[in-house]
């Protein structure tokens, strides 16, 4: 009987010792990485990452013709204004995070929206820098 009681007992503390550990890694990333550091899940970009397709896709389908109408430009705008949204969250709100390749090209980007929101605004509407927003998947990652 006593040898199941230090075997039970053994198992308790290793699966203590195995919970600590994993909720003491949260806290220990706040230590090892700087107060503006935003540190993203390879989950977490992937889940982005698709939000980022799925919007700039619609955007494509918006931008594909050229007619111009109110209802079109606020479409417009208004998915521009969800990119730049999953962006920042990407960017980690413009501080460091661990996705390299994102840190080293999305300021660009981000730059590209606005600039095309900008176009957008205009009247009439100018959507050739939303145009080419819907390119800029294609020429990031045919970089990888």
């Amino acid at each position: 009987m006593n040898i199941f009681i230090r075997h039970a007992a053994f198992k308790v503390l290793l699966v203590a010792i195995i919970a600590v550990s994993i909720l003491s890694c949260s806290q220990i990333r706040k230590l090892t990485y700087p107060e503006d550091f935003t540190y993203l899940e390879k989950e977490q970009v992937k889940t982005l990452m698709k939000q980022m397709g799925d919007s700039v896709g619609r955007l494509g389908q918006l931008v594909a013709n050229d007619a111009k109408s109110e209802t079109k430009q606020q479409q417009v705008l208004t998915e521009l204004s969800t990119i730049e949204s999953i962006t920042a969250r990407l960017s980690g709100g413009h501080e460091q995070t661990n996705q390299i390749f994102i840190r080293d090209h999305i300021e660009q980007f981000i730059s590209d929206v606005g600039t095309a929101k900008l176009y957008v605004k205009t009247t009439p509407p100018d959507y050739s820098k939303a145009k080419k927003i819907t390119n800029s998947c294609q020429e990031c990652h045919q970089l990888r």
